[in-house]
């Protein structure tokens, strides 16, 4: 399982994902559903716009709960320093089977106080549930984590990956590491590293997975896993809460 993940002599959970690696510069004009998670005064985790007054992200960022009010959504920049719109949360709710040592069920939902609407902000599509994406279909993930240099980066990045197989993705990792919750996208230079924990996963216009967990040297292999937004479990959590 994740949390007895080999690395440097040691057993240890393999990081949550805050690296993009082998991405451009991004427009939030093209990703105006992108938010930028905020906790002790900066950029902590990625999130995305799904309602008027919903977001969704990773529920490892808000693990252990935290005081809704120290947590501030902002959207419409692309700069994740300046500009834009803030917005105050008003609830957040982690997905009650978040299990904090196997990564599983991995997404959370913040209601904030204010619709969140503004330029460059419209919220995004989610995989129906049960929905199924063929190997190598092209997907995007963004954020704001971590360069391949180990550099924050202040502008939005994006890169294109393809989403890896079932079955290549449980065979890639130790038994019994990948869930049904889970999916996996990647390719060389370019995997799930790529991307800012709790931040979006899309194909096709529809938001398909939550940036989780992966390897932490980010060569591609193996790949980058992703809570799977269209798991009947992560699904109807988010549905129960948000309507959606």
């Amino acid at each position: 399982m994740p949390g007895a993940y080999y690395g440097s002599g040691l057993y240890v959970r393999p990081p949550h994902l805050t690296r993009i690696v082998g991405g451009v510069d991004a427009n939030i004009a093209d990703y105006p559903y992108q938010l930028s998670l905020r906790r002790f005064g900066g950029h902590y985790c990625g999130a995305s716009v799904i309602a008027a007054r919903w977001a969704l992200s990773a529920a490892h960022c808000t693990f252990p709960l935290p005081a809704a009010s120290s947590v501030i959504l902002q959207g419409g920049s692309s700069n994740r320093e300046l500009g834009g719109v803030l917005f105050n949360v008003e609830e957040i709710i982690n997905h009650p089977a978040y299990d904090d040592f196997t990564v599983e069920n991995d997404v959370c939902v913040l209601r904030t106080v204010d619709d969140l609407s503004g330029l460059h902000i419209a919220p995004i599509a989610l995989d129906p549930v049960g929905a199924a994406h063929a190997p190598g279909s092209r997907a995007v993930v963004s954020g704001w984590g971590v360069n391949g240099d180990g550099v924050n980066p202040i502008i939005l990045q994006r890169v294109d990956i393809p989403v890896v197989s079932d079955a290549e993705c449980v065979a890639a990792w130790p038994a019994g590491w990948i869930t049904p919750d889970m999916l996996c996208a990647s390719e060389p230079g370019r995997d799930a590293c790529s991307a800012d924990s709790g931040g979006p996963l899309v194909v096709g216009g529809l938001q398909i997975g939550i940036v989780s967990w992966g390897d932490p040297n980010c060569v591609g292999s193996p790949p980058g896993v992703y809570a799977r937004v269209a798991f009947p479990g992560i699904r109807s959590f988010i549905s129960a809460h948000t309507g959606l």
